[in-house]
């Protein structure tokens, strides 16, 4: 059967909005495809509301340091709150994570990863299948333990970003790589603020 002239019913929610803020390292990962588009899926799949805009805060050029997500609730009170930052927790947000009402209130405190910098110098990673491999090598020895967030090149150092639910245990598993990997047995691994 075949439609001709439908009219779409002009429909409006009342949304209150809302903005979770990561305090997150990601080097050259995109904060929409990283916590954006499932965040938005999962907000979509719950009828809790939609993701409008995401926003990144950067150190310096390419390096990004933090990440704002602007959302509209159906139900921002502080259970609606809570959801949306478990969601964020199953997308491995930063302690010291913030969701709050645009308008202000009291923020609701989430996050469940910590974050491991590992730097080396550039020469030892000078394009980026050489990066690739230094960030396999790394995810590998803490598979199961840590998730990369990108890289960045800083003067005469590269960064590499992971999070983890423990500091500890990723620098435990890397121990052994740091040992063993040439490129790597020069690298510096240190606890991200």
């Amino acid at each position: 059967m075949f439609f001709r002239d439908l009219k779409l019913k002009p429909t409006t929610i009342d949304v209150t909005f809302v903005e979770a803020r990561l305090p997150v390292r990601m080097g050259h990962r995109d904060a929409s495809k990283v916590f954006g588009v499932p965040l938005n899926r999962q907000l979509a799949a719950s009828a809790m509301g939609t993701l409008t805009k995401v926003r990144t805060h950067e150190a310096g050029p390419d390096d990004i340091c933090g990440v704002t997500l602007y959302l509209g609730l159906r139900n921002a009170s502080r259970d609606g709150l809570e959801s949306v930052a478990h969601m964020l927790d199953f997308l491995h947000a930063p302690y010291g994570s913030s969701i709050r009402r645009a308008d202000g209130g009291e923020p609701v405190l989430f996050g469940v990863a910590e974050g491991l910098e590992i730097s080396i110098d550039s020469a030892l990673a000078p394009d980026a299948p050489a990066r690739r491999d230094l960030a396999r090598t790394c995810s590998q020895a803490m598979k199961g333990l840590a998730i990369n967030r990108g890289w960045i090149k800083r003067a005469d150092r590269t960064v590499f970003y992971f999070y983890g639910e423990s500091v500890r245990s990723m620098q435990d598993r890397l121990s052994e790589a740091f040992d063993t990997h040439p490129v790597l047995a020069t690298a510096r691994a240190r606890r991200l603020a």
